[in-house]
């Protein structure tokens, strides 16, 4: 019980959030944008998602990522499949397994 109240308390401290890229494409540069607080750590990485898989990284597209930049323009690999299962994720870039926060699910389109 006091483990849950705590990692409750933990995430309402923290309000880092990540918004979905609008209508990515693979192979092509993507503009990816978050907002945080003076409160939330400086810095992350930055991961590509497949959502429905448990262990489903699809690329690293930041490493000790600023917080406070605010967005970054970035290369989406060429050979990520098209698909809607997408979702970013911000982590401690000390410790993968400590998330700071997910992106909705979105759609990357195939290349071109």
């Amino acid at each position: 019980m006091r483990f849950i109240i705590l990692s409750s308390l933990l995430a309402l401290a923290s309000a880092f959030t990540l918004d979905a890229p609008t209508n990515p494409i693979a192979g092509e540069v993507t503009e990816i944008h978050w907002s945080f607080t003076a409160t939330d750590p400086a810095e992350f990485d930055l991961f590509l998602m497949n959502s429905t898989e448990a262990f489903g990284l699809i690329a690293v597209l930041g490493t000790v990522l600023a917080t406070d930049m605010g967005e970054i323009h970035t290369l989406l690999p060429a050979t990520i499949p098209a698909g809607n299962d997408y979702q970013l994720r911000a982590v401690d870039h000390t410790n993968v397994d400590r998330v700071y926060a997910f992106s909705p699910v979105f759609t990357i389109t195939a290349a071109v």
